[in-house]
């Protein structure tokens, strides 16, 4: 299943109750989501909470919450991390040894049969086969694994091959991929008054300039000349289910 933004607004339940919303998510630069950030709200003041996204069950239809396969103490006596900080290799390695190291998987590519708007062919990511025991060379695994937080991503300028599109406005995730982002959601910079959303696929893109905040895709602008946008992104994940 697919997910937007929206996800945010769903309660995060341990097994003894409710502790707060997801805040942010952190993804590498293959644009697999690694971890959530959950603002814990009263119940847990002055922390950040980061779970792997091992831990939660697989969202139900309709729900208005996601369960995690542990309780209130537990999370509690997890890892502590840095409040305004950069996730260090140690940092991922000890939430990772806490929760456990089974979320690691080949890294796949999504193969839905709806495409977003494109004018190009892109080929297939390159899969990556992980140790059985990574914990045996956690800093290995981890020194080339930077994390990037999507509330930072947001608003990055995404430029085509022939000028610029429009600005990242929402990712939409695939729960069924190991929750990989699939989709970048693109506002057209041309007109800023309505909603002019186009989505990419981010097998189509060719660079990202972190520090200046640009993506650069194999698509062209001239290439939306007639192709109708979308309004909202409830009508980008109808279209894409």
């Amino acid at each position: 299943m697919l997910y937007s933004s929206k996800i945010k607004e769903m309660n995060i339940r341990a097994t003894d109750g409710d502790i707060g919303k997801i805040k942010d998510i952190y993804f590498n630069d293959n644009w697999n989501v690694k971890f959530a950030v959950v603002d814990t709200r009263k119940w847990l003041p002055g922390r950040k909470v980061l779970l792997p996204l091992h831990v939660f069950h697989p969202i139900q239809n309709d729900s208005e919450y996601v369960e995690v396969d542990y309780d209130k103490d537990q999370i509690r006596n997890s890892p502590p991390v840095p409040e305004d900080e950069h996730f260090t290799p140690d940092d991922q390695g000890n939430v990772l040894d806490y929760f456990g190291w089974n979320m690691y998987k080949d890294n796949a590519v999504s193969t839905g049969g709806h495409s977003p708007l494109v004018t190009f062919d892109h080929p297939d990511l390159d899969q990556q086969n992980v140790p059985e025991e990574p914990h045996l060379n956690r800093n290995e695994i981890f020194t080339n694994d930077t994390l990037r937080s999507e509330e930072e991503t947001l608003d990055f300028k995404v430029h085509a091959k022939d000028g610029k599109i429009g600005n990242i406005v929402d990712f939409i995730c695939d729960e069924n991929n190991n929750w990989k982002i699939t989709y970048l959601v693109v506002q057209n910079s041309e007109n800023m008054t309505e909603n002019e959303l186009y989505i990419y696929r981010t097998e189509q893109i060719q660079t990202v300039d972190w520090f200046e905040k640009d993506l650069y895709i194999n698509d062209s602008v001239k290439g939306l000349e007639g192709t109708a946008p979308f309004t909202d992104k409830n009508e980008i994940l109808s279209s894409l289910s």
